[in-house]
This record gives structure tokens, sequence and C-alpha cells, in this order.
């Protein structure tokens, strides 16, 4: 073979994955004296590979030789070669041979292997070959090489030098939080929270947290480079303590390392339950001229204002190019709602996202920016048919602020990445609302003559219920034409303090909504002291009570029970043929969960669906 020098280690200092290497040289010169003598193959190969020093990128290697003039070393990552050697070729220090690499070529019976992957296992194959004092040169033995194999290391990582500072958090609600802090530096962060100040656990290295999982007694709310937070499905008046680890993780399988010692902390309490609210009648699900839709948005904002029962209408366009929707339209469409709010009407622009055949369609408000995939139409770049992975649209959606959330439209039992399938905790925490009625999208009725198919999605609501998901049922129109409010008497009623987009958006994600098919139902349902959406722990068995004003009389009022997360359908707990009840749930036993909602049908079949209230048995002595 031609001169080569193969650099073995006497030792070697790995840094994640820098080496440094002090090296002292054997040569391998090639045959210098003339010679008419075809070479032959050694009859033997070498034996006893041993492997010492091995790191995360590099080892070292070692084997007793045999009566060969030199040795070729291969190694791969497969434990059989595609390829063999070919006699008469020189090879070279980094050259391939199908599936291997040369990584030793000499007379040394030792080579170095390094810029290896970590926590791999490698295999190494040897050759005895022959090249001195003949031609034709060289001569490899191919039959049964030394054969052997060893595995790197996992590589170290840095631990983060400081923990992040400055944490802060918005105005809490009863049952949700948010929050901000100043980063360390190039790292990630662990997001904890509990309601007790001191932790019973902390992070453990080489351990990978997913959101909605526990570390002792606290829940993992955020895990990754976002500085921002947010939590939901909270305790009302309850003190919540956050708290931060940065740690380091890097793009290889090595594992994430945690700093643990002084951690960021804080605390917020959410607010006290609000018990007396007004009623706010609208739709959310509706589209202009700007993606598929008729009419200028604020032609629209406009007919829609003029419709009976009608407090509030959002303009929800498709996101994407492909349904007409174009970035520079977003910031209209945002401008004229803004000038279509007064007093008595709230104006709401959102944005409809996703397609039906790529996992479902999503209204998503609370969120300034266009969302989407097409090159140069978009403020936020989220994947198309990615709803749950680490950039998908329901994590986007949390790291906007505690009013950002998502209701799900016409939803199919596979949609949104299957998330009906496996309770995901991202999902549920961008999740509101799901329709349990929609459209008729492309009705030109404005006689409010033609409502949808009765209750087409309520399976669907209920499945996410019994799945473990936290959301309120909603009835929308869908509205394609200039039919806005027009077309049924449907709606979907919410409970705020007052009609701003502050409140409604933030009364929607506290899921104080119902959907009725008549515009002139109220209805209050309360367990002890908590309205519709709420989350509660208390002292004894839950008091049920339900109230009704309706346009035509009740004929059964039914309590549905579940048990959040068992898969099971709730069942229908008690019922009544008037419009109100009373009733204690005193079989629940302390300790345990259940979530209640109410099913309410008129004399002339109309329906109405609240949004549950969890409730914890929690006595105390």
């Amino acid at each position: 073979m031609k001169n080569s020098t193969l650099k073995s280690i006497v030792s070697c200092i790995l840094l994640c994955g820098t080496l440094i290497i002090h090296a002292s040289s054997i040569n391998h010169y090639s045959n210098s004296l003339p010679s008419t003598t075809t070479c032959v193959s050694p009859g033997t190969q070498p034996t006893a590979m041993t492997f010492v020093n091995t790191k995360s990128t590099s080892t070292f290697a070692s084997f007793t030789p045999t009566s060969a003039d030199a040795y070729l070393a291969l190694i791969s990552v497969s434990s059989s070669l595609t390829v063999t050697p070919t006699n008469g070729v020189d090879y070279t220090i980094g050259d391939s041979i199908g599936n291997a690499t040369v990584v030793g070529d000499g007379t040394a019976s030792a080579f170095i292997a390094y810029g290896l992957l970590p926590n791999t296992t490698y295999y190494t194959f040897v050759f005895a070959y022959n090249y001195v004092n003949c031609t034709n040169g060289p001569a490899i033995n191919n039959s049964a090489p030394l054969t052997s194999n060893f595995s790197t290391t996992v590589a170290p990582i840095e631990l983060p030098v400081a923990q992040p500072t400055s944490l802060s958090f918005g105005a809490p609600t009863n049952n949700s939080i948010s929050g901000s802090f100043t980063t360390a530096g190039d790292y990630n962060y662990l997001i904890l929270l509990s309601t007790t100040a001191n932790l019973t656990a902390a992070p453990v290295d080489n351990t990978v947290y997913t959101v909605g999982g526990s570390i002792g007694n606290a829940t993992v709310i955020s895990a990754g480079a976002n500085t921002s937070f947010s939590a939901t499905s909270l305790l009302e008046n309850t003190p919540y303590y956050v708290t931060v680890y940065s740690y380091s993780s890097p793009s290889c399988h090595c594992g994430n390392v945690y700093r643990t010692t002084f951690p960021l902390s804080g605390t917020v309490t959410t607010a006290p339950l609000v018990t007396s609210l007004n009623y706010y009648f609208g739709n959310f699900h509706s589209h202009s001229e700007y993606s598929d839709g008729t009419g200028l948005p604020s032609g629209d904002f406009a007919y829609g204002n003029a419709a009976d029962c009608m407090d509030f209408l959002g303009i929800s366009e498709h996101n994407h190019v492909a349904a007409g929707m174009a970035l520079s339209n977003w910031a209209l469409g945002r401008a004229q709602a803004a000038a279509a709010t007064t007093p008595t009407f709230l104006a709401l622009y959102g944005m409809e996202w996703g397609v039906i055949s790529g996992g479902g369609h999503v209204l998503v408000y609370g969120v300034d920016n266009l969302l989407g995939w097409d090159p140069g139409q978009y403020n936020t770049f989220v994947a198309k048919n990615d709803y749950t992975g680490t950039s998908g649209l329901f994590p986007t959606i949390n790291s906007f602020g505690s009013n950002a959330f998502a209701t799900l439209a016409h939803p199919n039992n596979s949609d949104y990445n299957g998330i009906m399938s496996t309770y995901n905790a991202v999902a549920d925490l961008a999740i509101v609302g799901s329709a349990v009625e929609n459209g008729p999208s492309t009705s030109t009725n404005t006689t409010y003559s033609d409502p949808p198919s009765s209750m087409a999605y309520l399976s669907f609501y209920r499945n996410m219920l019994a799945r473990g998901y936290h959301l309120g049922p909603m009835i929308d129109h869908d509205n394609h034409n200039v039919t806005h409010g027009h077309t049924a008497p449907s709606r979907t009623v919410v409970l705020a303090a007052a009609l701003t987009e502050n409140d409604i958006l933030g009364a929607m994600r506290q899921m104080h909504f119902y959907a009725s098919e008549d515009c002139s139902a109220y209805v209050t349902f309360k367990i002890n002291d908590a309205i519709l959406g709420s989350i509660v722990a208390n002292n004894g068995a839950p008091n049920i009570t339900v109230t009704t004003t309706t346009s035509n009389p009740v004929t059964s009022l039914k309590i549905y029970s579940g048990v959040p997360g068992s898969g099971t359908n709730a069942t229908i707990l008690t019922s009544t043929t008037t419009g109100s009840i009373n009733y204690t749930h005193t079989a629940l036993a302390n300790g345990t969960s259940r979530y209640y909602y109410i099913d309410i049908t008129e004399s002339d079949g109309k329906r109405t669906i609240t949004a549950p209230i969890w409730y914890t048995r929690n006595d105390t002595p």
C-alpha cells in the first residue's frame, strides 16, 4: 500500500465530543526494494482484539499480530460487511469500503477510531496483508478477519451555569394562570406547578419529562425553550407555586442535565369564583371574502350586529392560501373588527386553522398572529397538519398567553393527530370548546329557519369529556355567505362580566359557556357556588342547582355525570320534566371526582347543552 501514517493514542481527553490526542507515530512503508516475486496473502489473521479508553466518540483498539507484513482495520455500524477489501488496491484511513470505513492501515497492531456517534454499537474487522519484497501487493487475507465490537458511551453534557430570573405573572383567572421569565442563556426550562410551597422531589438527570407528568408533588406545565407559560383547569382562589429549572438537552441521544440548586420560583393565587355574570349570545365560526366567504369583514359584522339576540360575532378566516387567505388581509380583518366593535356589539377576528383532509379544522382566538405554512403568508410558522408536535398548533396557541384558545370545528374522531384516542395534556391546555352543532355552512337563509342537524357532533364532545379533556359545547353557523346570525336562532352563550374582547375571550378560556338552539335560553347551572366551566374541590357532596328561562316550556332536564379520564361516557344521574332542579349527589365518595353537565329539551324540541363543572369531593376533618 502507499505510504501512510497511523497515529495511535497514548492518552485522550474527551469533553462532550471534543477529542484531544497525544500521539506517537507508527510508520508503514511500502516496499522500497525491487522484486519480481508476486505477493501472497498471509495464512492467518490477527487475534485477541481489545478496546480501551472507549468514550462517547472514540476508542483505542489493539490486537495480537500474526506473521503478516501489515493490517487493514475497518469499522461499521453493521455486524457484517457488504464488501471486503480488494487485492492490489491501496486504501487510506478514511476510505469507504462498502458499509465500512478504514480506521487503521500499517504495521502497528493498534488503531484509533474517532468521530463516532455516542451511545452506539460499532463492529470492527481487521485483515492481515503482505506487501514487502513482492509485486502486485497488497495481498489481503479476506477469509475470516478478526472481528469484534464495542459500544460508545453516552456523551456528557454541560450543566447549565445559571437559573432564569425575573419571574412575573399575568392577571390570574379563577382557573388559570400565566407568566414569563428572563432566560439564563441558551438552555431549556422545566416548569413545575404545585399547590405546595415545598417540592418533594427535583428533576433527575438523564430523564426527559413531558407536560402533564408528575415530579413528586408537582406537575410539569412546560418543558422546552419557551420563557412564557400558562396553566388552566386550576382550582379557584388557590395559591399555586411555580418552579423553573434550567436544563441542557443536546441534539444527540444524551439525556437532560438539570441545574437543581436555587431554581427560580414564585407564587400566584387564582381568582375567586365570579357568581354574577351577564349572558352574551353569538357565533364564533364564520367567514368573509378574505378567505372563502362573502363580503368584507366590515359588512359581515354589520349584518351580524343587526341579527336577533346577537351580542358578538367572530369571523374565523381559513388560515391558508388555498382557501383564499393572504397575510395582508389578516391585518385588515383585525382592523375592521376593532372598528365594528361598539358598547353593545363585539366583533372578533380569528382563524380557522388546518385542512379537513390533514387532520381537521380548529378555530383559534386570542392570537394576534396569523399561524400558517404558506411561504410569506404567515406571522408564525406552524407546519401543515401538525397539531400536537413540539412546534404544532396546540403548543403554539399555549405560548400566546392566557386568553389564547382553540375550539374544535365539525370534529371527527380521528382528527387533530388522534387526540381522541390518547389524552394529550398540551392539547387539553389549548382547547376550551368543541362544536356540538355546525352550519349549514353554505346556507343562504336569512329568516332564522335553516338550523343545522341537531347535535350532530354531541357524541364527539361526550367522548372527549370521557377521555379526560376539559372543554365546553359550542354551536356555530360556519357562514360562507352573508347570513351571519340570521340562518338559525342557535347560539353559543358566554357568561362574562362585560362585552369586551378581554372579558369574552377570558370567559371562553374559563369555559363559562353553553350551546343552545334557543337564542332566548338563559340557563343557570351551579354546584355549590361554582358556575359552569369551573373545576373545584370542596368539602361535602356536590349540591347541583339548575334554573332556566326559555322560549318554550322545558319538558326534559337531565343531569349527566361521568368520571374524568375513564373513557366511559357520562350517564344520566337524575332528571326532571321541569325547568329547574336542586339535587345533591350524596353518593360521590370522599377523594373522588366527577364532571357534571346539563342537557335541556324544550317543548318544540330545541336543546341546550352546558359546559360541565368538574368536582372533587375533598372532606377535611
